[in-house]
């Protein structure tokens, strides 16, 4: 059943996010994908791709000290702000 969703997310072109580990392979493996879902579902879009729903919540990790693991280059700043720096760039102007 969970095999036939994700094929039709897949064929529907609704599949936006996976979780892969430091390979760069899809896994549902903690703690590169840290709920276990199954093919490393982490997002989906709705047609045409106005809607994202997602799961990790960047929102709890946009610093690096959130982190389960940092690079110690990033400073202060964990990878997930990027994302809300890029949507206020592109919403104000």
């Amino acid at each position: 059943a969970a095999e036939d969703q994700f094929a039709a997310l897949v064929s529907a072109g609704d599949l936006a996010l996976q979780y892969v580990d430091a390979n760069h392979q899809v896994t549902a493996r903690y703690p590169d994908n840290p709920n276990g879902s199954p093919q490393g579902l982490a997002g989906i879009s709705a047609a045409g791709g106005r809607v994202l729903a997602m799961m990790p919540h960047p929102e709890r990790v946009y610093r690096t000290c959130q982190n389960v693991w940092s690079d110690p280059d990033w400073g202060e700043d964990g990878p997930w702000l990027r994302m809300f720096r890029n949507a206020y760039v592109a919403l104000s102007t």
